[in-house]
């Protein structure tokens, strides 16, 4: 029966076998579908937090130099750990995908395999996610992931008599990992190893690491759109059949399974938080030549 989850006497509707397995069917794809939104917010929210130190420490360097070693160490750490969250994160996104995507397609059971091709493809094809990928077992098992940092200024806009009055003073922070340090890590894949250079610019190879992910999160999405929309129309029915006889919040509404007048299980048949998954959806776009992007604080000419 559906009803209002509430020791008050409330309405009930009876309902069968059938359509109680379809409502808890339907709830437990919304609850796998949010859970890779989740999974997805937390690596791109370690993301922005990586994007965000670059931008603090080139500032602090623009204003106030470094006055000694203890400064680079500072900076260097500060960005050791946002990438080591960042792995961190991107590991737990990879490792949790299959199986809740497998959840969310409840009828395919191709379904891990699938999201398995899918990550394949992008390791294959992009070379940042096949260093990034290494760089995070390493990270687990060996050292820290960035081992020098350099701070440079340019002048830009320069005329061919030199600066102009339009002419800025441009600061940039760069970060590596080099591949004699990656090379005492036994673990550390041999073939990625042989495709590197001697320094590999994090900050490129981070983003398209990004980018392939979110390419990566884009196909998951439409893998598993129909099932997600059907499910949430099959909820949202429920809803519309119990507001016809209460006309109060539906805050509450279960699905029960009864034993005569016995209670044995119920589903509760809530869309906030799915609410927060489209919200999520909206927010988390697929970011498209991500390494081909840049913030800036340039002032423009007046």
């Amino acid at each position: 029966m559906l009803r209002k989850d509430i020791l008050n006497d409330v309405p009930e509707i009876e309902i069968s076998e059938e359509t109680y397995a379809t409502y808890k069917e339907s709830r437990s794809v919304l609850v796998n579908c949010l859970a890779i939104e989740e999974s997805y917010e937390i690596l791109i929210s370690n993301y922005l937090d990586l994007e965000k130190q670059i931008l603090d420490a080139t500032t602090v360097r623009m204003l106030r130099g470094y006055l000694g070693y203890s400064d680079i160490f500072a900076v260097q750490l500060a960005l050791n750990i946002r990438l080591v969250n960042l792995l961190t994160s991107s590991r737990l996104y990879v490792d949790h995908l299959p199986q809740h995507v497998r959840e969310c397609i409840p009828d395919n059971d191709k379904a891990k395999a699938l999201v398995k091709s899918i990550l394949k493809n992008e390791y294959d094809e992009n070379y940042g996610y096949r260093f990034m990928d290494a760089l995070r077992n390493s990270v687990q098992h060996c050292g820290l992931p960035v081992h020098w940092t350099s701070s440079g200024t340019e002048w830009t806009d320069l005329g061919k008599d030199g600066l102009s009055e339009d002419s800025m003073l441009e600061y940039s922070m760069e970060f590596a990992a080099k591949k004699s340090s990656l090379e005492e890590d036994d673990g550390f894949k041999k073939a990625v190893l042989n495709e590197s250079p001697d320094e590999v610019d994090l900050k490129a190879t981070t983003r398209c690491y990004i980018e392939s992910l979110s390419k990566a999160h884009n196909s998951v999405r439409e893998l598993i759109q129909e099932s997600v929309h059907k499910s949430r129309l099959k909820i949202e029915d429920a809803h519309s059949q119990y507001s016809k006889i209460y006309s109060g919040s539906l805050v509450g509404l279960c699905a029960c399974k009864t034993d005569g007048q016995r209670i044995t299980e119920k589903v509760l048949l809530m869309l906030d938080w799915d609410n927060v998954r489209v919200e999520l959806q909206k927010r988390n776009r697929e970011l498209v030549n991500l390494k081909k992007w840049y913030v800036t604080s340039k002032v423009k000419k007046s």
